[in-house]
Parts: C-alpha cells; sequence; structure tokens
C-alpha cells in the first residue's frame, strides 16, 4: 500500500509541476490566454496531491509539526505556493520570472527535504 501511494503522490507532482511551468510559460512569456481546462485541472491534481501526502503521512505515522524535516518541506511547499501565485498574477514578465525562480528553488528545497529526512 505505501510503495502504491508514494508513487502516486509523486506522479501527481510530477503532473503538478508540469501543469504550473507549462500554465506558465503559456500565459506569461507567450502571452497567451489559457483554455479552460487548464484553468481546472491543475486544482483537481493538487486536490489528489494532497490527499495522498495526507494519506503518507498517516501510513509512515509521521506528521508536520512532530517531526521537523516534514514541518521544513510543508514550509518549502507553501514558499512555493506563495510564490507560483505571485508569478502568475505580476504585471511585468521580470518579475514573474523572478518569482518562478523562487518557486522553482522552492520546490526543489522541498524535494531535496523530503528524500533527504532533512536539509543537511
Amino acid at each position: 500500500m505505501y510503495l502504491a501511494v508514494k508513487h502516486s503522490h509523486l506522479t501527481f507532482a510530477l503532473v503538478s509541476l508540469v501543469l504550473f511551468f507549462g500554465r506558465f510559460y503559456w500565459h506569461k512569456i507567450q502571452g497567451k490566454e489559457l483554455a479552460k481546462i487548464f484553468k481546472v485541472l491543475p486544482h483537481v491534481v493538487d486536490t489528489f496531491l494532497l490527499i495522498t501526502a495526507a494519506w503518507l503521512c498517516v501510513l509512515i505515522a509521521q506528521y508536520p509539526i512532530v517531526n521537523s524535516w516534514l514541518t521544513l518541506k510543508v514550509i518549502f511547499v507553501v514558499a512555493y505556493i506563495v510564490f507560483a501565485f505571485k508569478a502568475m498574477k505580476a504585471p511585468a514578465k521580470s518579475t514573474a520570472i523572478g518569482y518562478m525562480t523562487a518557486a522553482a528553488i522552492s520546490i526543489l528545497l522541498a524535494a531535496k527535504t523530503a528524500i533527504g529526512k532533512g536539509l543537511f
């Protein structure tokens, strides 16, 4: 059960990132309007991503606040969400790219923390 949930979580994370970077490129770099499916689909994928994250916490009996590495991962994921939101809403392309870079760094740090069960 654990492996199935873990692989589902990783798949949803990858799909979420691909959708976000694709949406960013299409909307901010190309300047084109997004199709409705690309406005709705990321929310569906992210919902399943959160469900599998909670399920994994239960399966491995490790929870944010209780486990420092998981708390740190959640902080990086929240930073990613904030920077990603700001990147999509930024009026200037250069500002949007700056926020996108910060979002990418945040999600990489979240992944490093998850893999190593800590940042260092």
